[in-house]
């Protein structure tokens, strides 16, 4: 059953990346806290104070959208590895991907150093591939979170105008779906390209580098997820305002 495949695929690639980094369910719950803290923080840096709150309309599905969005682009780009095996290096769950010149493996991530068998190197062309594998299922996940954000902010304030007829919002309707598109290409290629380097080549650094040091290496990294995040959320603000998805009347 579909169902079925889907939690067992859920609970295999959660175990994977575990194997890969048993701090994975830390950096997940906090990926989350940092990817709402991060949005108001942008969205108060972008607005400023005085217009946080007429602006509320833009603000909630940001934040929403950011929760799932950048929890999701961490999960698709996070180092696995066998969790069946005792090896101790990354390897990969992705599946086969056409890139014109046939289909070939590639890692979840492009800079982690072997393949699933824990020997072999990956080429140049498979972690190119690394880049362009999941970015249909970023483009698709972007697309649900930010559909699923604006609706039910939109949801929310049609009860409001039912309820409180008088009162005159600051901002126009978003377009769900313009802004659903402008989401989806976001997290497949801004997205994809910041949690790759993230997890793949500066996390590393921060864990080889200060290992005799974990709450120093707990520190920088958070440090590291908050900046990532920030800039991630800076971005994507920037982005809606020159589509012209957000707008004042």
């Amino acid at each position: 059953m579909p169902s079925r495949k889907w939690s067992h695929d859920l609970k295999t690639g959660y175990k994977r990346r575990v194997a890969a980094d048993p701090s994975f369910p830390a950096k997940s719950i906090t990926e989350v806290l940092l990817a709402a803290g991060t949005q108001l923080t942008a969205e108060w840096t972008r607005r400023g104070t005085s217009r946080l709150m007429p602006e509320i309309d833009f603000v909630i599905p940001a934040i929403l959208t950011a929760m799932f969005g950048k929890y999701y682009s961490m999960w698709r780009v996070a180092k696995t590895l066998d969790a069946q095996s005792e090896r101790t290096v990354p390897t990969t769950d992705a599946e086969p991907i056409d890139l014109m010149l046939g289909k070939m493996q590639v890692p979840t991530n492009a800079f982690q150093p072997f393949m699933l068998d824990g020997v072999t190197r990956p080429s140049w062309r498979q972690r190119g591939g690394s880049f362009l594998a999941p970015m249909f299922p970023l483009f698709r996940a972007g697309m649900l979170s930010s559909f699923v954000g604006y609706g039910l902010v939109a949801l929310l304030i049609w009860i409001r105008s039912f309820l409180f007829p008088s009162y005159v919002a600051a901002t126009q309707s978003v377009d769900i779906f313009h802004a659903s598109i402008f989401t989806g290409c976001f997290m497949a290629i801004v997205s994809n390209i910041r949690y790759q380097v993230l997890q793949g080549l500066v996390e590393p650094i921060i864990d080889s580098s200060l290992q005799k040091v974990p709450a120093v290496q707990s520190i920088v990294i958070l440090a590291v997820r908050w900046a990532n995040g920030l800039l991630g959320s800076l971005l994507a603000i920037t982005g809606m305002r020159y589509f012209g998805l957000q707008r004042l009347k």
